[in-house]
């Protein structure tokens, strides 16, 4: 089971917050990023991670440049977060994707649709 259905569904997503208890999904240390859409939530297929220029900056630099190596610290950023966050700069990015599955309680309140 995951954390996140071991909690009441938060309009704003704190039910997947694993760490620190009571934050809010953009600032918290650690999400629980299990592929299944909540009632309250949409499920995405990421086809692009858009990360901000100095986060990007950031980590190049601190893997020299090395493309493989830029690739291998954001899969573990994510791995081990949940979530591209970068911890040294406090900054995310934006996701280009498609909808996979859209949650129970949102065709009422928004017009999205699958793909």
């Amino acid at each position: 089971m995951t954390v996140a259905l071991e909690r009441t569904l938060d309009a704003l997503g704190s039910h997947r917050v694993i760490e620190p208890a009571g934050a809010l999904p953009q600032n918290a240390w650690k999400l629980d990023n299990t592929p299944v859409a909540h009632a309250n939530e949409i499920l995405c297929e990421v086809e692009m991670l858009c990360i901000d220029s100095a986060s990007f900056k950031q980590i190049s630099d601190a893997c020299d440049g090395d493309a493989h190596r830029i690739a291998e610290h954001i899969k573990n950023n994510v791995s081990e977060r949940g979530k591209q966050h970068n911890p040294v700069t406090g900054s995310g990015g934006m996701f280009v994707g498609s909808v996979l599955q859209v949650g129970e309680q949102l065709p009422k309140a928004i017009d999205l649709k699958i793909g």
